[in-house]
């Protein structure tokens, strides 16, 4: 029968967490993985399996709860991003035709944009805000009084 140590039984689980973090993309596997290699270490310094277990359970609560703030403090950046990547919603287009298909070629920003609708009411002639940027397509919003 094969015996294997502790910590390198520790040091497996570590690295099969890191693999299936590469597949499911969770950061949260990466604090567990971290939880399991600092086992490996308590196991190699000596200590008693319920100290290895005692000490990953903290060590996955912590990374946990790690992750989760980190998530709340960066979460608030992503609106901020989607905020500047998103510049045309809202802004006024004009239309002055709509052609046959429901489709209109407006003026915006200087460029001559395909202009669609966006929700059930089809595209008239007067002021639109642009709901959003679709490829090279404006898809419009509502019209303006």
């Amino acid at each position: 029968m094969i015996s294997i140590s502790p910590a390198l039984a520790w040091i497996i689980a570590a690295a099969a967490v890191l693999a299936v973090e590469l597949f499911l993309n969770t950061i949260y596997l990466i604090a567990v993985a971290v939880a399991f290699a600092v086992t490996a270490l308590a196991a190699w310094l000596g200590m008693s399996f319920s100290w290895q277990l005692f000490i990953c359970a903290v060590l996955v609560a912590a990374g946990g709860i790690a992750v989760m703030q980190w998530r709340r403090r960066t979460a608030s950046r992503k609106d901020e991003s989607e905020r500047l990547q998103n510049l045309d919603r809202g802004q006024c287009v004009v239309v002055n035709a709509v052609g046959t298909d429901g489709l209109a070629v407006v003026e915006y920003r200087g460029s001559t944009w395909i202009a669609r609708p966006g929700g059930a009411d089809p595209l008239s002639p007067g002021r639109w805000t642009i709901e959003r940027v679709d490829g090279a397509q404006l898809v419009l919003g509502e019209k303006l009084p």
